[in-house]
Protein backbone atom coordinates (compact mmCIF):
# COMPACT_ATOMS: atom_id res chain seq x y z
CA UNK A 1 0.00 0.00 0.00
CA UNK A 2 2.42 2.31 1.06
CA UNK A 3 4.21 1.29 -2.25
CA UNK A 4 0.98 2.33 -4.56
CA UNK A 5 0.59 5.50 -2.52
CA UNK A 6 4.27 6.68 -2.96
CA UNK A 7 3.77 5.38 -6.78
CA UNK A 8 0.82 8.54 -7.07
CA UNK A 9 2.82 11.56 -5.32
CA UNK A 10 5.85 10.99 -7.19
CA UNK A 11 4.08 10.29 -10.91
CA UNK A 12 2.25 13.74 -9.40
CA UNK A 13 5.44 15.33 -8.29
CA UNK A 14 7.09 14.27 -11.99
CA UNK A 15 3.99 15.51 -14.29
CA UNK A 16 3.73 19.36 -11.91
CA UNK A 17 7.57 19.44 -12.58
CA UNK A 18 7.18 18.74 -16.60
CA UNK A 19 4.66 21.07 -16.79
CA UNK A 20 5.88 23.91 -14.92
CA UNK A 21 9.14 23.38 -17.04
CA UNK A 22 6.95 23.67 -20.58
CA UNK A 23 5.49 26.67 -19.13
CA UNK A 24 8.93 28.23 -19.06
CA UNK A 25 9.91 27.40 -22.34
CA UNK A 26 6.61 28.24 -24.22
CA UNK A 27 6.86 31.23 -22.35
CA UNK A 28 9.94 33.02 -23.94
CA UNK A 29 8.63 31.27 -27.67
CA UNK A 30 6.37 34.51 -28.20
CA UNK A 31 8.65 38.05 -27.75
CA UNK A 32 8.82 41.45 -29.91
CA UNK A 33 11.91 43.53 -29.33
CA UNK A 34 12.22 46.94 -30.63
CA UNK A 35 15.48 49.17 -30.93
CA UNK A 36 16.20 52.49 -32.56
CA UNK A 37 19.91 53.41 -34.25
CA UNK A 38 20.67 56.61 -35.59
CA UNK A 39 21.94 56.20 -39.05
CA UNK A 40 23.16 59.71 -39.68
CA UNK A 41 21.96 62.10 -41.57
CA UNK A 42 20.50 62.49 -45.12
CA UNK A 43 20.72 64.82 -48.31
CA UNK A 44 18.35 67.53 -46.58
CA UNK A 45 20.31 67.32 -43.36
CA UNK A 46 17.25 65.41 -41.82
CA UNK A 47 18.13 62.68 -39.22
CA UNK A 48 17.45 59.43 -39.94
CA UNK A 49 16.55 56.57 -37.43
CA UNK A 50 15.82 53.36 -38.25
CA UNK A 51 13.94 51.40 -35.63
CA UNK A 52 14.47 47.63 -35.76
CA UNK A 53 12.23 45.03 -34.50
CA UNK A 54 12.38 41.20 -33.90
CA UNK A 55 9.84 39.47 -33.32
CA UNK A 56 8.80 35.50 -32.55
CA UNK A 57 5.15 34.08 -33.15
CA UNK A 58 6.66 30.44 -31.57
CA UNK A 59 4.10 28.08 -32.21
CA UNK A 60 1.77 30.12 -34.23
CA UNK A 61 4.04 29.67 -37.11
CA UNK A 62 2.70 26.37 -37.26
CA UNK A 63 -0.93 27.30 -37.97
CA UNK A 64 -2.31 28.89 -41.19
CA UNK A 65 -2.25 32.91 -40.14
CA UNK A 66 -2.18 36.67 -41.34
CA UNK A 67 0.34 39.10 -40.21
CA UNK A 68 -0.33 42.98 -40.27
CA UNK A 69 2.47 45.48 -38.86
CA UNK A 70 1.96 48.65 -37.47
CA UNK A 71 4.88 51.38 -36.26
CA UNK A 72 3.71 54.47 -34.43
CA UNK A 73 6.26 57.72 -34.04
CA UNK A 74 6.16 60.83 -32.44
CA UNK A 75 5.13 64.43 -33.54
CA UNK A 76 8.22 65.92 -35.42
CA UNK A 77 9.60 62.70 -37.45
CA UNK A 78 8.10 61.17 -40.93
CA UNK A 79 7.97 57.77 -42.50
CA UNK A 80 10.00 56.98 -45.21
CA UNK A 81 10.17 53.44 -46.00
CA UNK A 82 10.13 49.88 -43.91
CA UNK A 83 11.83 46.65 -45.20
CA UNK A 84 11.32 42.80 -43.83
CA UNK A 85 13.91 40.12 -43.53
CA UNK A 86 12.74 37.50 -46.20
CA UNK A 87 14.00 34.11 -46.60
CA UNK A 88 16.56 35.16 -44.70
CA UNK A 89 17.76 38.82 -46.52
CA UNK A 90 16.93 42.21 -46.45
CA UNK A 91 15.50 42.14 -50.24
CA UNK A 92 13.90 45.43 -50.84
CA UNK A 93 12.70 48.73 -49.08
CA UNK A 94 9.37 49.51 -49.30
CA UNK A 95 7.86 53.03 -49.17
CA UNK A 96 5.68 53.75 -46.06
CA UNK A 97 3.31 56.30 -46.35
CA UNK A 98 1.29 58.72 -43.49
CA UNK A 99 -0.51 61.37 -44.33
CA UNK A 100 -0.69 65.21 -42.52
CA UNK A 101 -1.67 64.88 -39.08
CA UNK A 102 -1.11 60.93 -38.83
CA UNK A 103 1.91 59.46 -36.54
CA UNK A 104 1.46 55.60 -37.44
CA UNK A 105 1.25 53.58 -40.31
CA UNK A 106 0.64 50.10 -41.17
CA UNK A 107 2.51 47.47 -43.14
CA UNK A 108 1.79 43.82 -44.21
CA UNK A 109 3.55 40.72 -43.88
CA UNK A 110 3.86 37.58 -45.82
CA UNK A 111 4.01 35.74 -43.45
CA UNK A 112 5.03 32.56 -45.26
CA UNK A 113 8.23 34.36 -46.51
CA UNK A 114 9.33 36.70 -43.33
CA UNK A 115 9.47 33.53 -40.88
CA UNK A 116 12.06 31.26 -40.63
CA UNK A 117 11.16 27.65 -39.53
CA UNK A 118 11.15 28.61 -35.22
CA UNK A 119 8.76 31.46 -36.19
CA UNK A 120 11.30 34.43 -35.94
CA UNK A 121 11.59 37.44 -38.43
CA UNK A 122 12.74 40.84 -38.19
CA UNK A 123 12.63 44.04 -40.36
CA UNK A 124 12.97 47.77 -39.81
CA UNK A 125 11.49 51.37 -40.26
CA UNK A 126 13.50 54.18 -41.53
CA UNK A 127 12.33 57.78 -39.93
CA UNK A 128 13.57 60.99 -40.92
CA UNK A 129 13.48 64.21 -38.19
CA UNK A 130 11.07 66.82 -40.42
CA UNK A 131 10.57 69.31 -37.97
CA UNK A 132 13.18 69.27 -35.34
CA UNK A 133 12.58 69.95 -31.51
CA UNK A 134 15.69 69.99 -29.61
CA UNK A 135 13.60 69.92 -25.62
CA UNK A 136 12.14 66.75 -25.69
CA UNK A 137 12.32 62.73 -26.38
CA UNK A 138 10.75 60.82 -28.98
CA UNK A 139 9.43 57.43 -29.32
CA UNK A 140 8.26 55.09 -31.76
CA UNK A 141 6.52 51.89 -31.30
CA UNK A 142 5.73 48.89 -33.21
CA UNK A 143 2.51 46.74 -32.98
CA UNK A 144 2.31 43.48 -34.70
CA UNK A 145 -1.01 42.15 -35.16
CA UNK A 146 -0.83 37.93 -35.67
CA UNK A 147 -4.07 36.11 -36.70
CA UNK A 148 -4.28 32.37 -37.04
CA UNK A 149 -7.25 30.38 -36.87
CA UNK A 150 -9.44 33.72 -36.38
CA UNK A 151 -8.34 34.61 -33.13
CA UNK A 152 -5.65 37.67 -32.97
CA UNK A 153 -2.75 37.96 -30.90
CA UNK A 154 -1.03 41.43 -30.43
CA UNK A 155 2.65 41.97 -29.71
CA UNK A 156 3.94 45.65 -29.02
CA UNK A 157 6.67 46.86 -27.41
CA UNK A 158 8.84 50.64 -28.26
CA UNK A 159 12.18 52.67 -27.78
CA UNK A 160 12.86 56.20 -27.15
CA UNK A 161 15.81 58.79 -27.73
CA UNK A 162 16.73 62.21 -27.12
CA UNK A 163 16.41 64.51 -30.14
CA UNK A 164 19.23 67.13 -28.97
CA UNK A 165 21.86 64.16 -30.01
CA UNK A 166 20.16 64.45 -33.40
CA UNK A 167 19.65 68.26 -34.13
CA UNK A 168 22.85 68.99 -33.98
Amino acid sequence: MAFIILGIVLFICVITVTLVFMKKLLKNDIMLEVTATCEGKNEDNQAIMKIYFRYSIGRLARRKREMIGSIEWSEGWMPVSYNLKEHGVYDEERLLYATNEQTYSTFEINATNALDEQGRGEGYVVLVLEKPNTSHMSRAGVILAVTANMVTYQLSDSTSWHNDMLAN
